[in-house]
């Protein structure tokens, strides 16, 4: 590209004091392009450089001005003679679009939420609910506990005898008999206060009965008698029915040490 420069300047002197003074009246610069420098252009450069020109020919130009001192003009500079900007680093380009896409993001208008399906209308009762009517309280009824059984007597002639054993005491009684004497029922009455110092104890009662082996059924109903006149004993002297348990144990089918005819007492804390 050439650059031709000229100058038009009218000189004025003026002597004052023997010094000459040089004065400028008007400039103008004129500023032409070469054509043949656009194939010098890199291909990344040409299409700024064709933009440029394009813009320059859609671009009308603009009068000279004309200078009223020396009557000298100036023509307009070309578009294409402006000087390109610097082409920008990718991270420049990156961080100028993320600024102005945030501020185009805070300047825009926020959007107004979908409206959601509105709540169904709240239902009211015509009439309020009734007052509920109470039935009168039942009327108190008598309980009546279970009754203790008879409390069997002590018999003068009944056979029969108390021997201690471990964590009791044992009855003896006479076959086909469930009487109690004077010492073997008050070796149950000694029993229930032991039972009284041991509140969480329970009595076990077997009771054993005698009899044929080929009738087992008369044997296990005695036994079962005398296991009830002792349960009797417990129960007239304060032990309820809960704490005992009587069981009927089968009759020995051979004779042995022990007598066949007979009530173990024991208490439940000292079973193994």
């Amino acid at each position: 590209m050439k650059l031709h420069f000229c100058a038009a300047m009218s000189v004025a002197a003026v002597l004052t004091g023997g010094v000459a003074l040089v004065a400028p009246l008007s400039a103008g610069a004129q500023v032409t392009t070469n054509p043949d420098a656009l194939d010098s252009i890199t291909p990344e450069q040409k299409p700024k450089q064709e933009a440029t020109a394009s813009v320059r020919k859609a671009r009308p130009q603009k009068p000279a001005r004309v200078g009223s001192d020396a009557g000298a003009s100036v023509k307009p500079a070309a578009a294409s003679q402006l000087t390109a900007p610097e082409k920008p680093v990718d991270g420049t380009v990156a961080a100028t679009s993320g600024k102005s896409d945030a501020q185009s993001q805070a300047s825009a208008p926020a959007k107004p939420a979908a409206p959601g399906k509105p709540p169904p209308p709240p239902t009211i009762p015509p009439a309020p609910p009734p007052i509920p009517v109470l039935a009168p309280p039942p009327v108190p009824v008598d309980l009546h506990p279970f009754p203790n059984p008879a409390d069997p007597p002590a018999v003068k002639d009944a056979q029969g005898a108390a021997t201690p054993i471990d964590g009791g005491v044992r009855i003896t009684f006479a076959a086909k008999s469930s009487d109690l004497n004077a010492e073997t029922r008050d070796a149950v009455l000694a029993f229930v206060k032991v039972l009284q110092e041991k509140p969480d104890s329970r009595a076990l009662v077997d009771a054993i009965g005698s009899g044929a082996p080929n009738d087992p059924s008369r044997p296990r109903r005695m036994a079962l008698q005398r296991g009830l006149a002792v349960r009797a004993v417990l129960m007239n002297a304060g032990v309820p029915s809960t704490r005992i348990y009587v069981r009927v144990l089968p009759a020995p089918t051979s004779p042995g040490p022990e007598p066949a005819d007979r009530v173990d007492i024991r208490r439940s804390d000292a079973v193994p």
